[in-house]
């Protein structure tokens, strides 16, 4: 378990603090946007997967970190468009003329219904969201100390993404969703602690953006299917996007192995 001192712990939590106060004000800004919405709602929910990795720091993942989570699902329709419509556009698949053209139609024209503001309720309860996650930070109860609940919290953050990583050896969609959200918290977590209290491995990073490309694609996979997209009447599609999919899991699992390898000691 990684020591932490009250100064470290207390200077985590002015941290989350501050930036729940910036969240605060991303999201009013969506009430007079004179900029792109889908813009200033990817850095909402960026910013509210770091949060949800701060407040699992503090071990309040069923109560705070929960409430921002709920923020980011009521705004990730535009996000979401944004994201299958890049995903696609980086396959650059045109190998059927049949099928190019109405996929990109349709992702571009979500696109563009998602570039509305929320209506100023939604940011209402989205901001009483954030309200309410930082209160529940401010009444942490005294029966242990700040440092002592932060390193337990990073302790379990890291034994999560221990256990996530050896479970990518199942394959399995979960498997990999999971794995991906570990790393997100883990590292959005360090993002709180002051710098070079805690080393961040960068071959997490690598592992976290090779399962976001790996979610990507199967992401945009189930809007195909829900479009009638299927692999009855797209083969060639649905064997590059599997293709691809396979290629990046085994990447995923090997990067994860070398998680798990303790670094050699130098002699």
């Amino acid at each position: 378990m990684t020591p932490f001192d009250e100064e470290t712990a207390k200077f985590a939590l002015s941290q989350l603090l501050r930036s729940c106060g910036t969240m605060e004000q991303l999201l009013e800004g969506l009430n007079d946007s004179k900029g792109s919405v889908a813009a200033e709602v990817h850095a909402i929910r960026k910013l509210g997967k770091s949060l949800r990795g701060g407040f699992a720091l503090f071990r309040l993942e069923k109560t705070s970190a929960r409430e921002i989570q709920a923020v980011g699902r009521l705004l990730a329709d535009s996000r979401d468009a944004v994201s299958r419509l890049s995903t696609w556009e980086k396959m650059s698949f045109e190998n059927d003329d049949s099928i190019h053209p109405p996929i990109a139609e349709l992702l571009n024209q979500q696109v563009h219904s998602a570039a509305q503001r929320p209506p100023a309720e939604a940011v209402a309860w989205c901001i009483d969201r954030v309200i309410i996650a930082k209160k529940n930070l401010e009444s942490l109860t005294a029966e242990e100390t700040l440092a002592e609940r932060l390193a337990l919290g990073l302790k379990k953050l890291n034994n999560r993404i221990i256990k996530r990583c050896r479970d990518l050896n199942h394959g399995g969609e979960e498997e990999f969703h999971d794995a991906r959200k570990a790393l997100k918290a883990y590292i959005g977590a360090l993002g709180f602690l002051p710098e070079n209290s805690c080393a961040l491995d960068p071959r997490m990073i690598e592992l976290a953006e090779r399962l976001g490309d790996e979610n990507d694609l199967a992401t945009l996979s189930s809007w195909l299917e829900q479009h009638g997209f299927t692999e009855r009447f797209a083969p060639a599609l649905w064997e590059e996007i599997g293709k691809s999919r396979s290629k990046l899991r085994k990447s995923a699992m090997r990067d994860a192995k070398k998680i798990l390898t303790p670094p050699k000691e130098e002699p």
